[in-house]
């Protein structure tokens, strides 16, 4: 009696352990079921990716399928089946109670693939073109590797614990220990698994008669399934982490207390006064990053609406910048699997060149509209005073025609030098070669010479270079204007000095232009080279200029690969300093 007491005790024993065991890995089944679709909606919502175009790129894998299906049941994609070939789903409980819980999961048996499933089902709330779209996305594991343990079980239990009824009390106490310790170690191994597997794992060749063993050795490959699923896992996350990287766009993602939930590297870069770690960065407010009141104002905006909001041409500070930037703003809310509001992700797409362009157009357009109206105005006021003398008046007006000839060159200047500098912003690149600079520059000194014979200037030139390898019609015009410049303003009987010399590593061709004029004042250094800029607008017109000299320098300079820059004091004259490289 006392063996067939102990035998019914272990066979007991068995069928338990075999319920809970099974119990346990579909719950822990379920379980990571959830987390995974949790996963997948949180990565959508945060980045904005659309469902259909995800779930199309999911490849055939016949370990999971996934499903995605609108709020009216209709399939609009599936990795294993065409959707045309499917029902609408929206009468699956798991369906149903996603729509209202959020999330949903159920075990039955699939027709389709002949096996029990767990199908898991969330809802996806997504903003599409500023209109809210609700999806379902459902995963569906197989169960097979689970049932084929569980019969294995069964089959072990029928066949060879029965049998024990029959066996004495020793035998009985032996193999109540054989089957305690495994038992143990099962326990153990399911305690540590935390998530489903999606590993096919091949047929084991296990010794039929050892049922525990079979359990052991199945959970076994399905927890080194686990891992490298996690793995999987991990290695989609930073793939994801490097995409958002890579974006050139700053992004910065914030929670309803407006603490930093993410910033990636472009707005690290852009806004943050020093390096942060990126743990803790989490650590700080967004006002603690910005103090624009505007760009709060957006995300508060943002938060309290749980609509985009959007900023054109927003100007923020940036880090390292001598001037403020100019950015598009989009902020959209986050929502979670109930559909509240927890957070809101900025996006920075910084148009600073945009904007500047559009600001130099239009004072391109006013500068030109005012040096064009200034002569045509005194022309026409010197031609109506010719109009106006009669015949026989003895007004002398000689002088007259000479300053609508002084205004007829300035205009004819004015075109000339728009046109010119026009024709060097077209060109991406030029034609070069080898010159002798000492040659070009003594033809052009002998030039300027000419114009400005009663100046007295005296002009000094060091040539240190036997050769340059330049464009020579856009070099000579870089000579022309910067000495036709020092000569302009430099007073009687000053000095200018012009110097090539190589640097000190040999790969720039330098060229100096020193003249002991009045200097410009340092608040003026920055602009001397824009367009119809002028450091004192009457002496520069009354001196002939048209204010695009230093501009054309400028671009003929860049368009060589160059640099140029200004050191000058008022009161101790100014050098221009002119780098090209020395290539041969």
């Amino acid at each position: 009696m006392q063996i067939i007491v102990s035998s019914l005790v272990i066979i007991t024993t068995a069928w338990m352990a075999r319920y809970y065991l099974k119990t346990y890995i579909t719950t822990q089944a379920e379980e990571q079921l959830e987390e995974s679709l949790t996963l997948i909606r949180s990565s959508i919502e945060t980045q904005d990716i659309s469902p259909l175009r995800w779930c199309r790129s999911l490849k055939l894998n016949w370990t999971t399928r996934y499903t995605l299906i609108d709020h009216e049941g209709v399939v609009l994609c599936d990795n294993y089946l065409k959707p045309e070939l499917m029902d609408k789903q929206l009468g699956f409980p798991e369906i149903q109670k996603a729509l209202k819980m959020g999330f949903a999961s159920q075990i039955r048996f699939d027709r389709v693939a002949g096996t029990n499933m767990i199908f898991g089902a969330a809802k996806i709330t997504t903003t599409e073109k500023g209109l809210k779209k609700k999806y379902i996305i459902r995963q569906t594991v197989p169960l097979h590797k689970l049932d084929r343990a569980m019969k294995e079980l069964d089959r072990s239990i029928i066949l060879f614990l029965f049998p024990l009824l029959v066996l004495t009390s020793l035998v009985s106490l032996w193999g109540s220990l054989q089957v305690s310790f495994p038992l143990r170690s099962i326990l153990k191994k399911v305690d540590r698994m935390k998530r489903v597997t999606k590993d096919e794992f091949p047929a084991l060749n296990i010794n039929p008669s050892d049922e525990w063993s079979i359990v052991e050795k199945t959970l076994d490959k399905a927890q080194e399934g686990l891992e490298r699923y996690i793995e999987q896992l991990y290695n989609e996350n930073e793939k994801m982490g490097t995409v958002m990287e890579s974006i050139t766009d700053s992004i910065i993602a914030i929670g309803l207390d407006e603490e930093i939930l993410f910033a990636n590297h472009h707005f690290k870069k852009n806004f943050l006064s020093k390096p942060i770690k990126e743990k803790d960065i989490i650590s700080f407010k967004i006002w603690e990053i910005t103090r624009d009141l505007e760009l709060q104002s957006l995300f508060n905006d943002c938060l309290l609406t749980g609509e985009p909001v959007k900023r054109r041409n927003l100007e923020l500070p940036i880090k390292g910048g001598k001037r403020n930037s100019f950015f598009d703003v989009k902020v959209n809310p986050l929502f979670d699997q109930k559909g509240d509001i927890f957070g809101a992700v900025g996006v920075f797409h910084d148009v600073t060149e945009r904007k500047l362009a559009e600001q130099m157009r239009e004072d391109f357009v006013a500068n030109v509209s005012h040096e064009i109206r200034t002569p045509l105005t005194a022309i026409k006021g010197f031609a109506q005073v010719i109009k106006d003398t009669p015949e026989d008046s003895k007004v002398d007006i000689k002088p007259f025609l000479g300053k609508l000839e002084a205004n007829a060159d300035r205009l004819t200047t004015l075109f000339n030098d728009i046109l010119h500098l026009s024709v060097i912003e077209s060109k991406k690149k030029v034609s070069k070669e080898t010159i002798n600079p000492q040659d070009i520059t003594e033809s052009v000194i002998m030039t300027v010479k000419q114009s400005y014979k009663e100046k007295n200037i005296e002009i000094n030139l060091d040539c240190q270079l036997s050769k340059i390898w330049v464009n020579p019609p856009f070099m000579e015009q870089v000579l022309t204007n910067l000495i036709e410049n020092a000569y302009k303003y430099t007073p009687m009987n000053g000095k200018v000095f012009v110097t090539w010399k190589p640097s000190e590593n040999k790969k720039w061709a330098i060229l100096k232009v020193k003249d002991t004029g009045h200097g410009i004042a340092k608040v003026h250094h920055e602009r001397l080279f824009e367009r119809f800029y002028r450091v004192d607008s009457g002496r520069s017109r009354q001196a002939g200029g048209t204010g695009l000299g230093l501009a054309i320098v400028k671009h003929i300079v860049v368009i060589h690969n160059g640099k140029i820059s200004v050191e000058s004091k008022e009161g101790q004259g100014t050098t221009f300093i002119v780098k090209i490289p020395a290539h041969y």
